[in-house]
């Protein structure tokens, strides 16, 4: 989601002419987060807790930068002016504090302690400035990770500082101008503060001014679940823009510059526990068969009542939202669940542990049994798929077979059984897998009357290969039913921008279909929707 700092006074009782025209424009552009700046170990608490108030009562979250002015004091300097923000309107707030001349890991450990003790829902950020602690010039964001690092604490993190790192590379490494911090340090971010540069000034608007945003988004996208932090400066532009016109030259830039991953976790925010609970309601569909897509591959179905499902996984939708917490009780109906491969986004360790301890049986492929047991299921509630041997559970049939998950030259992947799905008088279901072999299809079976089709067409989606591999695709889809194709695998949340396919790629393989068939139905479906098939 997208953030931006502002100052505590703004949210004074008397601020309220000054900051409407801001809040006003924040709310236009979709800003989901504020940042209180700076919250000083001095601050009133009462004064404090009214801002976040006044903040959420405008429909915000917020975030917090605090203070630490020396180690003795850290706790007292962060937390005293925050001792009135408990309880939460939001389930967890950043604090993002400087580093300071000293041991910042002992900073960090003795406020991450602070943390839990009083069971508080709060992570610690540790922000990289312009120059070191004692104000000579360095790398402050390789100090700050070595702190963050040496505290290892699952409560504390980096505030990535955009701007400061590029005045840091401007101003020390002229001739390295593409100088990014190490691979290391971006699995270590929590927040971000993002300004440009103007010469060696800091906290300018992105737009017009320095800031190798597009080379930061993109290293950062991935498994980066928390808020990009807008940070301007209004006292120090005031001779140039009004605090609006920062702002009109910084939140649409940072929008368009923001990868397709980021805008996802937005979305899994937004809407993904509403849309489980739609998916889940299939349970309630008593005749015919009925799907309720989840997530991306994963599947959940009502067959004349009998409850069952495919593939389920989360992965970041438990950092993101709440219902995946929730699966073991919301599932506890669920008859059948049935496995294709040993991958995450199928497989995936900390859902299954949290199914095991239901009645529902595991349908799962022979080589994965021992994968299933470190899980945590119990042999008495795996029923064992064996290539091309038919296995009847409640009123379905299923016909594993062997899928194409290995690419044809380099041999990479992994094994998977896909399987054909009938029951009586009900649709024929067929469930290739995640195919990356399209050649020569063939199938135990005869064009089954639905095909769940996996969109995949390379290992880089910006590569020329991708296009090549569209109409290969809709020949193997059709090779399995002629009668009606669904398109799923899209918006996997386990993947970077280049492998995770979306809307556009899916709609490529519907057209060359329609080209090839134009009498099949292909059907796209989205996240919670249920359909009878």
């Amino acid at each position: 989601m997208i953030g931006v700092s502002l100052p505590v006074a703004l949210f004074a009782p008397g601020a309220e002419e000054e900051r409407r025209p801001i809040l006003n424009y924040l709310k236009q552009e979709g800003v989901a987060s504020i940042e209180l700046r700076t919250v000083r170990a001095s601050a009133d608490p009462a004064e404090i807790r009214l801002a976040m108030e006044t903040v959420w009562s405008e429909g915000f979250l917020l975030t917090v930068h605090g203070e630490v002015k020396s180690e003795e004091s850290c706790v007292r300097d962060v937390f005293s002016p925050l001792s009135e923000a408990f309880p939460l309107k939001q389930k967890r707030l950043n604090v993002t504090v400087h580093p300071i001349v000293g041991d910042n890991a002992a900073v960090l450990c003795a406020l991450s302690d602070y943390v839990r003790e009083n069971g508080l829902p709060v992570t610690i950020s540790l922000e990289n400035n312009r120059r070191l602690p004692d104000k000579t010039e360095g790398d402050s964001a390789a100090l700050v990770l070595d702190a963050v690092k040496r505290a290892d604490r699952d409560n504390v993190g980096v505030c990535f500082d955009m701007g400061h790192y590029a005045y840091y590379v401007k101003k020390n490494l002229p001739e390295a101008p593409d100088t990014l911090p190490p691979d290391e340090f971006w699995k270590y971010v929590t927040h971000t503060h993002i300004h440009a540069t103007k010469a060696l000034r800091t906290h300018y608007p992105l737009d017009g001014f320095d800031l190798p945003l597009k080379q930061i988004l993109e290293k950062l996208t991935w498994g980066y679940y928390g808020v990009y932090n807008i940070e301007p400066d209004f006292p120090r532009l005031k001779e140039e823009f009004s605090p609006v016109e920062v702002l009109k030259r910084s939140v649409p830039t940072l929008k368009n510059a923001l990868f397709p991953t980021a805008r996802l976790y937005d979305r899994i925010r937004n809407e993904f526990d509403r849309s489980f609970l739609q998916a889940l309601s299939v349970k309630e569909r008593k005749e015919g068969t009925c799907l309720g897509l989840v997530h991306a591959a994963s599947y959940l179905f009502s067959t004349n009542g009998y409850f069952w499902g495919m593939d389920l996984a989360f992965r970041a939708c438990y950092a993101l939202s709440e219902t995946p917490h929730q699966v073991s009780e919301l599932l506890k109906e669920l008859k059948l669940m049935v496995v294709t491969h040993g991958h995450r986004d199928h497989f995936e360790e900390r859902t299954v542990r949290a199914l095991a301890g239901n009645d529902t049986l595991w349908l799962i492929p022979d080589f994965l049994e021992e994968k299933a047991l470190s899980f945590g299921l119990k042999k008495e509630k795996m029923i064992l798929a064996k290539k091309g041997e038919a296995v009847t559970v409640g009123p379905l049939t299923f016909l594993p077979f062997e899928s194409r998950h290995f690419r044809p030259v380099t041999g990479k992947g992994v094994k998977e059984y896909g399987y054909y799905v009938t029951a009586e008088g009900e649709p024929s279901l067929a469930f290739p897998g995640d195919i990356r072999d399209y050649e020569d299809p063939s199938f135990p079976f005869e064009n089954a009357q639905v095909c769940f089709s996996h969109i995949w067409y390379s290992d880089d989606n910006r590569k020329t290969e991708s296009a090549e591999n569209v109409l290969p695709l809709a020949k193997f889809a059709l090779a399995a039913t002629n009668r009606k194709i669904l398109l799923c695998h899209l918006y996997e949340n386990g993947r970077p921008d280049h492998v995770m396919w979306r809307m556009e790629h899916a709609e490529q393989a519907r057209k060359e279909i329609l080209n090839l068939s134009p009498e099949t139905e292909v059907v796209i479906p989205d996240w919670g929707e249920v359909l009878q098939l």
